[in-house]
């Protein structure tokens, strides 16, 4: 059994609805069934504090980070991408250091481009130990896809740090073959491993969620409110929607995450349902009649697109929302323009028997093409004693 420390920007549980905590915890328990693995993470908000807590993992220590802290790391490193920057901390460092020597780690399993500043370090001071780096998403392609100055400023920073993590690092790993060829293109990154996002669900869950009773013209709409991407998106399917429910008076539209904003939360009336943070988000994709997703930004693979497919709810999106799951349009049906999302959304909604059909594919395609099982022997290769010596 190796000795490997997981390091990550926000607290990584399979207890919480947020996909990457979801999917870095899942990786922890992959890790732990041949392996001692000691996590040390940032708790960023009250709710990462709150899990922490009330999971009491021994081998686990963070560092508590608050906004005021992140900014002033911002205004302390003017040439460091903000995004990284806010990651940014002495603390974490000395942690980390500790960690080290204390536990003896043989391999560091590092989550997210902004926990790639701290491989530098790791390979300044325990040059013999590995590091894996997990690659969420690409930051590059969220910044390129803003076209605003202050992105393009921004751009240019990120290509640089970004890709000087990424060539530290003894193998990236990334959740689609799309983010490989740009690590591979763009950085310069030959050392590269293609494994499958766990987006919530075991390989072995389908039966049990391969029927729901969704009710007529539901649609619902998944992502973390706090978020620019999921915040502009839910705003463009409230638009989209008053058109449709023009068409179809009993049309429903729930917007399901933490953190909306005032401005959101303003739009919410008969038809339009802004839940705010739920215990449970499958509770509203199975009585959805529709998944939309109508995102302008954002990059890599969307769990909230993967969790909708696998529980068979018919999903409408774009080149975005679809990157990395199926950009051909198989099983989910393609829209980029307002006229196109309203098009689709009408058709389908009258549609019963297609959105059946929807349904049931959408299901295999999810258990042929994302099974966790091919992740975690990739993680069990990467984590094999002779394989890091």
């Amino acid at each position: 059994m190796m000795n490997i420390l997981h390091i990550s920007p926000y607290y990584p549980s399979l207890e919480t609805n947020r996909a990457g905590g979801v999917c870095m915890g899942k990786e922890i328990e992959s890790l732990e069934k041949n392996n001692n693995v000691y996590i040390l993470t940032f708790a960023a908000s009250a709710y990462d504090r709150k899990l922490a807590i009330s999971e009491s993992r021994r081998n686990c220590k963070y560092v508590v980070i608050h906004k005021w802290n992140r900014l002033l790391h911002v205004l302390f490193e003017p040439f460091m991408p903000s995004y990284f920057a806010a990651r940014t901390s002495f603390r974490y460092a000395v942690k980390l250091i500790y960690c080290m020597k204390k536990y003896k780690i043989e391999a560091v399993h590092a989550e997210y481009a902004s926990m790639g500043q701290y491989i530098c370090l790791i390979k300044k001071l325990f040059p013999r130990v590995r590091v894996y780096l997990v690659e969420h998403d690409v930051t590059i392609q969220s910044y390129e896809r803003k076209r605003d100055s202050s992105a393009a400023w921004e751009c240019r920073k990120i290509k640089k740090h970004e890709s000087r993590y990424c060539r530290a690092a003894d193998m990236v790993l990334t959740f689609n073959e799309k983010d490989r060829n740009i690590l591979k293109e763009v950085y310069q990154v030959n050392h590269l491993q293609v494994i499958n996002l766990y987006f919530g669900f075991n390989d072995d869950f389908f039966p049990e969620y391969g029927k729901r009773n969704p009710q007529y013209a539901s649609i619902c709409f998944l992502g973390q409110m706090g978020r620019e991407e999921n915040h502009l998106a839910a705003k463009r399917l409230i638009k989209i929607g008053y058109k449709v429910k023009k068409q179809i008076p009993e049309l429903n539209i729930y917007i399901v995450g933490n953190q909306p904003s005032e401005e959101l939360k303003k739009e919410e009336n008969e038809f339009i349902h802004i839940t705010g943070f739920v215990e449970d988000v499958d509770e509203y994709l199975k009585m959805a009649q529709l998944a939309v997703f109508p995102l302008d930004l954002g990059a890599g693979i969307k769990a909230k697109v993967l969790r909708s497919l696998a529980l068979g709810v018919p999903v409408i999106t774009g080149k975005i929302g679809a990157e990395g799951i199926d950009e051909e349009g198989n099983v989910i049906t393609l829209a980029e323009t307002d006229e196109e999302y309203i098009e689709k959304i009408l058709c389908l909604i009258r549609d019963e028997k297609k959105c059946q059909e929807l349904s049931a594919l959408s299901i295999e395609y999810i258990k042929e093409k994302f099974s966790w099982n091919k992740s975690e022997e990739i993680l069990k290769q990467l984590y094999q004693e002779p394989h890091m010596k």
